[in-house]
């Protein structure tokens, strides 16, 4: 008897910024025009019922995050990352900033995950609940915040 074979995964869906500004919003870093493959890093976020559906992608090896910020400077932040990992797997991680030092944390609000590491870009989609019980480690979403955009290389360790 043949083996089963495993179900084909869906190749992941290009972000599309031509919604930018009509189904979504958008914030772009780099060239002007740049694009969410071509920016140094890109970040999408609509509503979608009760949650909000986030599309980061950056020019990286290592990581792609945003942070939800009460006042502007890191410490006290909630962090949603993107992590290229030893596997060559995007994952998405949920961190606490803790000062200038970024704390994992366990409970992970982040669901419908899906990522790609392709032509030295770290891309992934999630989707995150809108609300949320008071908890110091994960903001509601549908209050007020300043967003941190940040990237950077691979780390051992």
């Amino acid at each position: 008897y043949p083996f089963p074979t495993a179900p084909p995964v869906d190749p992941f869906a290009k972000i599309k910024v031509s919604d930018c500004g009509i189904t979504k919003g958008c914030i772009r870093y780099g060239k002007p025009g740049c694009d969410a493959e071509t920016c140094d890093y890109f970040l999408s976020y609509r509503r979608i019922g009760t949650d909000v559906e986030y599309e980061m992608s950056a020019d990286t090896d290592g990581w792609v995050a945003v942070g939800f910020s009460s006042d502007k400077k890191m410490g006290g932040d909630d962090v949603m990352g993107c992590v290229h990992d030893d596997n060559g797997r995007v994952r998405i991680h949920h961190f606490y900033n803790v000062g200038q030092w970024a704390k994992e944390i366990k409970r992970n609000p982040a669901r419908d995950e899906e990522g790609v590491f392709e032509s030295n870009r770290v891309t992934c989609r999630f989707k995150r609940p809108l609300y949320v019980p008071r908890e110091e480690t994960l903001v509601d979403l549908h209050l007020s915040w300043y967003y941190l955009f940040a990237w950077g290389p691979a780390i051992q360790g």
